[in-house]
């Protein structure tokens, strides 16, 4: 026969194995030092009292606490929030009235401290506290793409080009007659009278010379 406290021990030590291998990771977890914000996130916008989200522990855990600051506050002056002696996983951490604020960017710290005197410290910045201006909004605009039109063609008057001035010759000027210019009619007559004075001084001529010879 089979001894049954044998078969038992063989049966539970793997169911022991299995357990041990499942359990102890969130054991773990919880004895890691952790310092998380989980609400809300870097550059969201606030508005209102909202509960701060996360999660607070630590292998010797004292208590932790939560404070805001002025984002551009020079001085580093921190005012706090809520803070605890209980560690917190994914939990809320306390209340943030944003009512009293005025709008502006602060910032979230949560410091976790332990009781060998360490502390973890977590930051969130860049809170946009809105309760009183206008929460600008993002809108896509589609780009506008350019279209070319062309115009149809316009009738041009086209002005006539100058007339070239041609130069004028001057126009001839008619002499006045000459009176010892003869008229083609008067030439034979001319012409007779001049053959009888040249025969009448042929004449003459004969007629002289004949006088001085005798």
């Amino acid at each position: 026969m089979i001894d049954l406290s044998i078969a038992m021990k063989a049966f539970c030590f793997p169911v022991f194995l299995l357990t041990f291998l499942i359990l102890p990771h969130p054991v773990l977890a919880k004895q890691a030092g952790q310092a998380v914000i989980s609400t809300p996130s870097q550059g969201q916008v606030v508005q209102g009292s909202i509960v701060v989200m996360g999660t607070v522990s630590a292998s010797e855990f004292s208590s932790y606490e939560l404070s805001f600051a002025y984002e551009d506050d020079p001085t580093g002056t921190w005012f706090v929030i809520a803070s605890g002696s209980q560690p917190v996983f994914e939990g809320g951490l306390g209340s943030w009235d944003t009512t009293t604020l005025t709008d502006g960017d602060y910032s979230l710290r949560l410091r976790v401290f332990s009781l060998d005197g360490t502390d973890q410290e977590v930051m969130v910045t860049g809170l946009r506290v809105r309760n009183y201006t206008a929460v600008p909004t993002t809108t896509f605009t589609p780009t506008s793409t350019a279209i070319v039109q062309f115009a149809p063609p316009t009738a041009q008057l086209i002005a006539p080009a100058p007339a070239t001035a041609t130069p004028s010759l001057p126009t001839p000027t008619a002499f006045p007659p000459n009176p010892a210019s003869l008229q083609e009619s008067a030439i034979p007559g001319a012409f007779g009278r001049g053959a009888a004075l040249a025969l009448l001084l042929f004449l003459a001529f004969g007629l002289l010379l004949q006088l001085r010879r005798e």
